[in-house]
């Protein structure tokens, strides 16, 4: 098994000072131990590295400043590797090593890939979600989009479709940054902008051929857009990504765009927004009543009394419950099988969105508040909602769904 040490010295060999490499790599094996998405290199009057592991910064550390210049130099030549990314094994994990320079910081990102993080069941879908999104694969038309910020879940979700839609009779094909999951079956495309291959040109490409279906990791201009759009409106299956808070925020974005609101109607029938929350130990559950503060600020977001009756009818939470204040959360206190850290493993929380020919009337005329009306009226659970579901069955804490209600 290759170790971060090996990976890093093949990439600089002997042109990065020795104790440079042999300190990239620790912080590497040590982000890794810490599950962490994220490591930062800040040089300014300390050089400080730290990381980020979903909400919280930790394992802060002040290098001396007579070796940054030799780490930087280092850091400097990964990124000039294959586009900053590299690939390494770890415990039956690929980790994939994706480093950017912004301004004076470096960063690098960390990615966990492993086919069972891309099974359809796995994701974190659950009851009439689940159903939808199975529905709508099966229909294997139209567009999907699934929305999410920095860090949500998006890409993994997207894959998670080609991987439960893969057969040798489906002609699918992917355009992607960079060619995260190798799918079998699949004719996969990395782009390349240097070259003038981007979004749009290979989706332009995709039209002239004899498609199925196609993945585009994520829209970023008008032409990307259309020609997504367009290629659903050809009868093809689209399957999309977008960095957008939400719907009403999505369908701006491309109202700025100047793209007619009336082809996205048209041609689209789920769109799906997710965020992604750490995942409690199932071997150290601890119960955990609410408590009268955050209940108000549940109060202040949800209407709990509502929604516990929608819960009760889906059989989701017990008969006897008759008040949200008899809810019960639970959170991992931390045991040798978690690493004492009360966490295993990311879960996705979603809202998905059928787009009924109420929706698309709502989105021609222009009227994106009343979408979400709209959706609580077909029964459907808002983002919040899912993630209160997830911290009643104890797979995610309280205070995640408080923050995502932020």
């Amino acid at each position: 098994m290759n170790t971060a040490k090996q990976n890093v010295k093949e990439r600089l060999a002997v042109s990065t000072d020795v104790k440079a490499i042999r300190v990239i790599e620790k912080l590497l094996n040590l982000a890794i131990s810490a599950e962490a998405d994220e490591i930062f290199f800040e040089p300014s009057d300390d050089f400080n590295v730290s990381f980020r592991a979903g909400n919280e910064v930790k394992n802060k550390f002040s290098l001396p400043m007579k070796i940054a210049p030799a780490i930087l130099d280092g850091l400097r030549a990964l990124a000039r590797e294959n586009g900053g990314k590299f690939k390494q094994e770890f415990n039956g994990y690929k980790i994939i090593f994706s480093l950017t320079i912004s301004g004076g910081r470096f960063i690098i990102n960390l990615h966990k890939e492993n086919f069972s993080l891309v099974n359809l069941n796995r994701l974190g879908l659950s009851g009439k979600n689940l159903e939808l999104v199975k529905n709508n694969l099966a229909k294997k038309k139209g567009l999907t989009l699934v929305l999410g910020e920095f860090n949500s879940g998006r890409t993994t979700t997207l894959y998670s479709f080609l991987h439960y839609l893969s057969n040798p009779g489906l002609n699918l094909a992917t355009l992607e940054n960079e060619v995260i999951f190798d799918l079998p079956e699949i004719n996969q495309s990395r782009l390349d902008p240097l070259s003038g291959y981007n979004f749009a040109q290979g989706l332009n490409s995709l039209r002239r051929q004899d498609i199925d279906g196609a993945m585009i990791a994520e829209i970023i201009d008008r032409e990307t857009a259309e020609a997504a759009m367009h290629l659903a409106a050809a009868g093809h299956f689209v399957m999309a990504g977008l960095h957008a808070r939400d719907l009403p925020a999505a369908l701006s974005f491309f109202h700025d765009l100047a793209i007619p609101l009336r082809l996205f109607s048209d041609t689209a029938g789920l769109v799906i927004r997710q965020s992604l929350a750490e995942k409690n130990c199932p071997h150290c559950l601890k119960e955990r009543r609410v408590g009268s503060d955050n209940l108000k600020r549940l109060a202040a977001k949800i209407n709990l009394k509502k929604l516990l009756t929608r819960l009760k009818r889906d059989k989701i939470v017990s008969e006897k419950i008759k008040n949200p204040e008899d809810l019960v959360f639970y959170k991992s206190a931390g045991c040798p099988s978690c690493h004492n850290s009360g966490a295993a493993g990311k879960i996705g929380i979603f809202e998905v969105l059928e787009i009924t020919p109420e929706v698309k009337d709502l989105i021609k005329t222009g009227h994106f508040s009343a979408i979400n009306q709209e959706f609580a009226k077909q029964g459907a659970y808002s983002l919040a909602e899912d993630a209160l579901i997830k911290a009643l069955s104890a797979l995610i804490t309280i205070d995640t769904v408080l923050e995502i209600l932020k």
